[in-house]
């Protein structure tokens, strides 16, 4: 599908503008006739590519919530989708339109939905495939969305902390450039008649000005050279991923692998409640995965449970596996209560990832803060010296 810009007139005669998303321009032209609008200007939306829509876990949560709720009201699937159609954001409604017209021609709902792309989609297959196996389609989905909100919720407060240390980063990058670009040049000639007697830590100062200068350039051309890479190689992708994951993952109290894990466990928690036997919710469970080197540990599980393996075995074998989840897994294999085992889980490892995260920022924002106005008062203060140094010569 690709996205279009659209104005129309509205029954009433006033004029709306908005982006729709559909196969060609004359579909979407269409699909507006029949909600009664007449289409005035559709042109595409510039700079983007063909491909599946997406869903961001916020839009999946909602899409999954809005569907438990139309289906725990008695109203089929189809029915469903046309109402989420009509009142969710454009995106969205063309994502329920094109499940839709993949139900009306025979498909099931959970090879329906791969009309969009994207781990949060990934996961309401798997909830999809979980109902059509269990008969329970809105108690998945009910479970589903309050997975998807949760792991939102904790995903945007992560990227919230995370705000403030880039943007102190930042400035102190922007700091050291404007000294080695805008004051140390302006600087220099005043001090090319002192040679010698120039102070030793003014001449670093300055020297580190020029290094700066000469390699900002070449560092520029390789980062945007490798952002390049990012957006045109699917590989570099995956590669850049797989090596940033291998590092982020070290360590026993690694938050990534807190977060990952905690994913894991709500998922597999929302498949079990639903009847869906464990070698089949722990394959759905583990799919939006998509850290390679994780993803093939976690799929090497597959036939151990297959053949009957307990679950605290299987996870145990896997290297990186937090040890409170296995903790808390053989906890409820012995009551068994093995889901309410792992929404336990889910709730300690998301909060302990959040809670080493906001720890470790805590103490590295003030730091950089620190650093930075240490630096800056060091090279102003060298400079001083140079300058001083200009003085005397001038005065003798």
């Amino acid at each position: 599908m690709k996205a279009y810009r659209y104005t129309v007139l509205d029954p009433q005669g006033r004029r709306l503008s908005g982006v729709g998303y559909a196969a060609a321009a004359q579909v979407l032209r269409d699909q507006l006739l029949d909600s009664r609008m007449h289409p005035l200007r559709i042109r595409p939306v510039l700079f983007q590519k063909a491909a599946r829509l997406s869903l961001t876990e916020a839009d999946a949560a909602r899409f999954a919530r809005d569907l438990s709720q139309l289906l725990g009201s008695g109203l089929s699937v189809t029915q469903a989708l046309g109402l989420i159609q009509g009142r969710e954001t454009p995106r969205v409604a063309a994502i329920a339109r094109e499940v839709r017209h993949r139900l009306s021609a025979g498909a099931p709902l959970s090879a329906a939905l791969k009309a969009a792309e994207g781990r949060p989609a990934a996961f309401l297959q798997a909830l999809a495939r979980a109902g059509e196996a269990s008969g329970r389609q809105a108690d998945v989905f009910t479970a589903g969305a309050r997975s998807l909100a949760a792991s939102d919720a904790l995903k945007k407060r992560l990227v919230t902390l995370c705000l403030y240390p880039v943007f102190v980063i930042g400035v102190a990058l922007l700091s050291i450039a404007v000294y080695a670009y805008a004051v140390l040049p302006s600087l220099e000639p005043a001090f090319e008649h002192l040679g010698e007697d120039l102070p030793l830590q003014t001449r670093s100062v300055l020297t580190f000005g020029a290094i700066v200068r000469a390699a900002f350039p070449i560092l520029a051309g390789l980062f945007g050279a490798f952002s390049l890479g990012l957006i045109v190689s699917p590989r570099l992708r995956r590669l850049t991923r797989d090596l940033g994951g291998r590092l982020l993952l070290r360590g026993k109290r690694s938050p990534l692998k807190d977060y990952i894990f905690a994913g894991v466990a709500s998922r597999l928690a929302v498949m079990i409640q639903a009847g869906v036997p464990l070698a089949v919710a722990w394959k759905l469970a583990r799919e939006p995965v998509d850290l390679p080197s994780l993803t093939r540990q976690l799929a090497a599980q597959d036939e151990r449970l297959m053949e009957g393996v307990r679950l605290s075995a299987a996870i145990s074998a896997v290297p990186d596996t937090p040890r409170d989840l296995i903790h808390y897994v053989y906890l409820g294999e012995q009551t068994g209560r093995i889901a309410p085992a792992l929404n336990d889980a889910a709730a300690a490892l998301g909060g302990r990832s959040q809670e080493a995260i906001e720890r470790v920022l805590s103490i590295l924002t003030p730091l950089v803060i620190v650093i930075v106005g240490g630096m800056v008062g060091l090279i102003t203060m060298m400079v001083f010296q140079g300058l001083l140094a200009v003085g005397d010569a001038v005065a003798t």
